[in-house]
């Protein structure tokens, strides 16, 4: 019996698909790929501009440095799993002080980030990255990803979603860096 008139049921389904589609992609980054694998990039000193906010020094800070192990951190205001993530990252930074951090965002409200930063007490260097250059070079299109790098550059772990302090302090050891 088709009428031509959709049924409550084919609505329900039709929204129940659309809204699995809609959180599927809440991780995804607009404008970014697919998958990617993890390794093998290498690297040195290009710079964002970091935000004057919390731990965030403000001013140029190199993505990678070259000389020591470094952790790369992408995230969002809007999503939900960055937010207990900073909890393991501020962790992580009082576990290795030495340790060269920066969280890059691609959003482009710097209000916004700065009170993301604030709320969620980051301790480390934030940077916005609105064309997505970094994304492209690490091929990141998914948030939070975490990258760690050995002091030559290289990328030696690769996470996407939420990790635990423990987890990210193994790969950071493994990669060279020592705790306090």
């Amino acid at each position: 019996m088709d009428s031509g008139t959709p049924t409550r049921r084919s609505v329900l389904r039709a929204g129940l698909g659309l809204g699995t589609v809609g959180l599927a992609g809440c991780t995804s980054l607009a404008g970014s790929g697919g998958e990617t694998g993890s390794g093998g990039e290498t690297g040195s000193a290009a710079t964002l501009q970091s935000l004057d906010v919390g731990g965030s020094p403000g001013g140029p800070v190199p993505v990678l440095p070259g000389d020591r192990v470094a952790l790369l951190d992408w995230w969002a205001t809007w999503c939900a799993p960055c937010k207990p993530q900073m909890a393991e990252l501020r962790e992580i930074r009082e576990r290795f002080p030495d340790l060269h951090m920066l969280s890059i965002t691609n959003e482009g409200d710097g209000a916004a980030v700065r009170e993301f930063w604030t709320e969620y007490e980051g301790t480390w260097a934030v940077a916005r990255d609105t064309d997505l250059r970094t994304n492209e070079r690490f091929g990141v299109d998914r948030v939070p990803t975490l990258l760690v790098f050995d002091p030559a550059g290289t990328e030696v772990w690769r996470h996407v979603g939420l990790a635990s302090a423990d987890g990210v302090a193994e790969q950071l050891r493994a990669a060279g860096a020592g705790e306090a």
